[in-house]
């Protein structure tokens, strides 16, 4: 049987691949919520001394399981708290992510057709931006491609053996378990009904029965998933069952979760984007799904793809990176087609579309700002405008320059000038981009944080949710409100009667405060405040 490992690469591949999700991996702040959630509650379990519970201050948080959250902890045990070490896991699995398709690829298409799918998947944006964040996302996606490539090999080996497939099932079941400890039943429902949907129609109802009731691989799928499950039902009782099960799983699907609507056609519309600069691959790939009845490899593709498709626009809460659930088979598919492309000029378009957003972008900022009611998001506009400057615009647009130059540049096959622009791309989006919007929404949250480990302050949260602020500050900070004599983190506008407090720090509307012992009497003259916009002041 050939090895699935990624024999006979190219030497310069796993090279690119790691720069690629690498690329200043430590040069932005935390975003809230997401990587400040999700870092701070890995950072306070070493302060609580809690790994089986995950808490954000004093509320539990039941977002996800416990397997990113491991991982994290493990990566700040060998390089503490800094921003790049909650990202790691990320990275790695973005890495384990491109690796994956090549192996998948040289096996069942070509050795060629692999370093094609690899530099695809490192360099696409969706993909390429899921590995730079701090989320259980990445993890999740790595893990879902392994579980689905191993089913199709499956599927493929038994038909001459059907001993043959045994181990491969038992990895199937691992990989399945640590998805469920990443993002729950997802892990299993999205493996399962695309493994029946093929199998059933690819004739191999033998094979599917064998699958789906292979008792060992059960019995190690719940040594591995189930002891946490129940530590953590231990722990929290049905408060478990309705924060994770209920809200964060059935309730997601039912109900617009935070705002996170969309239309039937949201999926289709983001998705060139989300795979930017390859989405003139996706229309090149199209007539592949007439092959479906003749062709295993593609049928499995597009049913993999189309079932993501589906339960995804069926389901109520929509966010852009639930549709990298299906984007591997289209890179597989976009990597099997890749010299379809013919006309270079219309190739360039969208590429260059993308670039020329963001050349705009800082004239856009005015018209964003009109519309925006949120005092955080109205003073990250105001910010951003020193970041998001004409420098910003003269980069996007040199690089998207080039970017047309490479799609255009006859010496090259099309899809590798959509490479160029590619890494052109991440490399505007992590060395520009994301440091711009970092500074304009993150730096006044880190100039807090700074300036009350300067000043040794203890620091009581107070009407914000920032969780990145504990992070920098490498405290948990207790959500209440502020008794005499203490300090507290918080929103100018979401505190009352500010006046009765003594101003320490303000950036925007962050602000830390301090509580006097005796609170003034509206008579009273205000004490002096210190109004700094930097924690080195």
């Amino acid at each position: 049987m050939k090895r699935l490992l990624p024999a006979a690469m190219p030497f310069w591949l796993l090279p690119l691949i790691v720069v690629l999700f690498a690329l200043n991996l430590g040069g932005y702040l935390l975003f809230d919520h997401d990587e400040g959630a999700f870092s701070e509650a890995t950072r306070g379990m070493f302060e609580r001394g809690d790994f089986i519970t995950t808490w954000l201050n004093d509320r539990v948080r039941f977002d996800k399981p416990i397997l990113i959250y491991w991982l994290q902890g493990v990566s700040m045990t060998l390089f503490g708290t800094e921003v790049w070490a909650f990202r790691i896991p990320s990275m790695l699995a973005g890495i384990g992510w491109a690796l994956a398709v090549f192996s998948f690829s040289r096996r069942y298409l070509s050795r060629d057709t692999g370093v094609a799918a690899a530099m695809i998947c490192s360099s696409a944006l969706g993909i390429n931006m899921i590995a730079h964040v701090a989320t259980a996302d990445a993890l999740l996606n790595v893990i879902l491609a392994c579980t689905l490539l191993l089913m199709y090999h499956h599927s493929h080996i038994t038909l001459d053996d059907p001993a043959a497939g045994k181990p491969v099932l038992y990895l199937i079941y691992i990989l399945m378990a640590l998805g469920v400890l990443t993002k729950g039943p997802v892990a299993v429902a999205i493996p399962g009904a695309v493994a029946v949907i093929y199998y059933l129609w690819s004739g191999q109802r033998a094979g599917l029965i064998k699958a789906l009731f292979f008792i060992p691989g059960w019995i190690l799928f719940l040594l591995i998933a189930a002891p946490w499950y129940i530590a953590e039902y231990m722990a929290q009782g049905q408060a478990f069952i309705d924060g994770f099960l209920l809200k964060h799983n059935v309730n997601r699907f039912n109900n617009a979760m935070e705002g996170h609507d969309g239309g039937l056609l949201f999926y289709p519309l983001v998705l060139p984007f989300v795979l930017a600069p390859f989405g003139p691959l996706l229309l090149r790939i199209l007539p592949s799904i007439r092959s479906v009845k003749t062709d295993p490899l593609n049928r499995f593709l597009w049913i993999w793809f189309l079932f993501v498709l589906i339960l995804f626009s069926s389901a109520s809460t929509k966010l852009p990176h639930y549709i990298l659930y299906g984007c591997t088979p289209l890179v597989l598919l976009m990597a099997r087609y890749r010299f379809q492309l013919k006309r270079r000029w219309l190739v360039a378009l969208l590429p260059a579309l993308v670039f020329i957003i963001f050349a705009v972008f800082p004239l856009l900022i005015p018209t964003i700002k009109a519309g925006l009611t949120n005092p955080i998001e109205i003073a990250t506009a105001d910010r951003a405008a020193q970041f998001v400057n004409t420098r910003f615009a003269v980069s996007a647009a040199v690089l998207g320059l080039l970017a047309v130059a490479a799609i255009l540049w006859k010496r090259l096959a099309i899809w590798q000038g959509l490479f160029v622009a590619g890494v052109l791309q991440a490399v505007f989006v992590w060395f520009v981009f994301a440091p711009a919007f970092s500074d304009a929404q993150q730096q006044p949250v880190y100039d807090a944080a700074m300036y009350a480990r300067q000043h040794q302050l203890d620091i009581v949260t107070q009407s914000i949710d920032m969780p990145s602020f504990n992070v920098y500050f490498n405290k948990v900070t207790p959500r209440r409100s502020l008794l005499p004599g203490e300090n507290g983190f918080g929103r100018v506008d979401r505190i009352d009667n500010i006046e009765q407090y003594q101003l320490l720090f303000q950036s925007g509307p962050i602000v830390l405060i301090h509580r006097p012992l005796q609170d003034k009497s509206p008579d009273q003259p205000v004490a002096p405040v210190t109004v700094t916009e930097q924690a080195h002041d």
